[in-house]
C-alpha cells in the first residue's frame, strides 16, 4: 500500500462515526485481542462445564454478581458526573468596602 493509499485510509477511519483516527491500529489490535480472548474463554467455559458444572455454575452466579456490583457503581458515578454542578459562592460585600478604614 503507497504513502498515498495509507493517507486516504487514515482519513476515511476519522471521518467514519466512533472512528479512533490516530489511535486506529491501536483499537484493532484490542478489537483482535478480545476476540481472541473471548474465543479461548468459551472453550475454557465449556470445557468446565461438562468436567465440574457444580463450580461452573458457582463462578457464573459469581460473574453475575460482579457484573451487578458494577453496574451499580458505574451508574452511581454516571449520576453524580451527569448532575448540575453548583460553583462554591462566596459574598463580597462591595459597599462596604468603600467605608473600610485604611490601614
Amino acid at each position: 500500500m503507497s504513502t498515498e493509499q495509507q493517507d486516504q485510509e487514515q482519513g476515511r477511519e476519522q471521518e467514519r462515526p466512533g472512528g479512533a483516527g490516530e489511535f486506529a491500529p491501536l483499537v484493532e489490535e484490542v478489537r483482535k485481542f478480545a476476540t481472541a480472548l473471548g474465543g479461548k474463554a468459551v472453550e475454557f467455559g465449556g470445557r468446565l462445564r461438562e468436567s465440574n458444572p457444580e463450580v461452573y455454575g458457582h463462578l457464573a452466579a459469581a460473574g453475575g454478581e460482579l457484573l451487578a456490583a458494577y453496574r451499580a457503581a458505574v451508574a452511581g458515578h454516571e449520576r453524580s458526573w451527569s448532575a448540575p454542578q453548583h460553583a462554591e459562592t462566596e459574598r463580597v460585600d462591595l459597599d462596604g468596602a468603600a467605608e473600610a478604614p485604611d490601614k
